[in-house]
């Protein structure tokens, strides 16, 4: 935490020194921030923040200079770019957090637990039918839907069902459309721009599976998507875990019931096709309630084999964990940043606090 201390006369608006962040400041000390960030003095990198700490290089150095940090006039470019359409919007994360340090231990512990209480689960085998039923089956079958529409069919899903036509239809392309243009529209207006390739990305998707693939080849991948596109989906909703400081995700809690269901679903699909690799009686085939299983289809209606069954799920699995490491060590990252700024923004205040003259009311008044 940045303190600010030593001699300073109120009255007269003068400073002979102080301390920001736990190094000695005096007036008229040479200084040059060029080529290290003025906060915590790691190499300068392309852009207006810190790669390391995430402090604004102009405002850290001013505070360090200045003890504060003054504020950026409104330029004409900066009107010019919202008269264009253009948001200019600046959302800090650590201003939603009340304490960063606390966040940093929660970005730790929570998903590592979180996975290890649902593959406990599995591997003892107290609670997997209710794990099953509650959490994996639902998220299956959106998995289904999911890939669904965007190969074009209209597909709804439910509990512990998919319900899809065997034609292509119209509704759930133009409403899987519209979402994407909207998720686009959001990043372009709020300069989120990794939302925008997101969305782009989703559109070149959709485009393919509806028009590039056949009505066979994409029920293959409708099949594949119940446990294939359910362990994504269920790496999606852990990773909302580390996003949204700013909205009802952070602030309303629902983001540790996705990362629990997430969690609870992820373990329940994966690890069934990390059994089917010693054991192929493990592997979901046959019938379930009169009709062939995902697997029974892919095997006998698509010619899979068992090996290309078992691996390619499992492969999914294995490139979804490596996903979650990295956001997990991202979300880590990102905490420390909000510590520093928090740190930052304290030390700028109490300088501000220091430096503004005390107001002496005429005698008698």
């Amino acid at each position: 935490m940045g303190r600010c201390s030593g001699s300073l006369d109120i009255g007269a608006g003068t400073k002979t020194g102080y301390e920001l962040a736990g190094q000695k400041i005096s007036k008229g000390s040479p200084m040059d921030f060029s080529s290290n960030c003025a906060w915590c003095e790691h190499p300068k990198a392309a852009g207006p923040t810190c790669s390391n700490c995430g402090a604004d290089y102009a405002k850290a150095e001013a505070i360090k200079r200045r003890g504060k940090a003054d504020i950026a006039p409104v330029t004409a470019a900066g009107a010019s770019a919202a008269d264009n359409g253009f948001t200019s919007v600046v959302i800090d994360d650590s201003a939603a957090v009340a304490d960063p340090n606390l966040e940093k231990r929660i970005c730790i512990a929570a998903m590592p637990s979180m996975l290890a209480f649902a593959f406990l689960v599995q591997i003892s085998g107290f609670g997997t039918s209710v794990q099953r039923i509650v959490f994996g089956t639902p998220i299956h079958e959106l998995g289904h839907a999911t890939v669904s529409w965007f190969c074009g069919f209209n597909a709804v899903p439910t509990l512990w069902k998919t319900l899809s036509p065997a034609d292509r239809g119209i509704a759930a392309s133009v409403v899987l459309f519209v979402a994407i243009a909207a998720l686009a529209n959001h990043g372009r207006q709020n300069m989120k721009y990794a939302w925008v390739v997101v969305a782009a990305f989703l559109l070149l998707l959709q485009g393919f599976g509806t028009f590039m693939l056949s009505e066979r080849d994409a029920q293959q991948y409708i099949l594949f998507g119940g446990d294939g596109g359910g362990m994504v989906l269920a790496t999606l909703l852990m990773l909302s875990f580390y996003f949204g400081k700013q909205t009802q995700l952070y602030s309303g809690g629902l983001r540790w019931g996705f990362l629990g269901i997430g969690a609870a679903a992820f373990a329940d699909m994966f690890m069934t096709w990390v059994r089917s690799m010693n054991d192929r009686l493990q592997v979901p085939y046959g019938l379930t309630g009169g009709e062939p299983t995902d697997a029974f289809k892919l095997i006998n209606y698509h010619t899979w084999s068992w090996e290309q069954l078992i691996s390619r799920h499992v492969a999914v699995g294995l490139v979804c964990l490596v996903i979650l490491l990295g956001f997990y060590l991202w979300g880590i990252k990102q905490a420390s940043k909000m510590i520093v700024r928090k740190e930052l923004a304290d030390a700028s205040a109490l300088a501000n606090a220091a430096q503004s003259p005390s107001i002496t009311l005429p005698s008698g008044s």
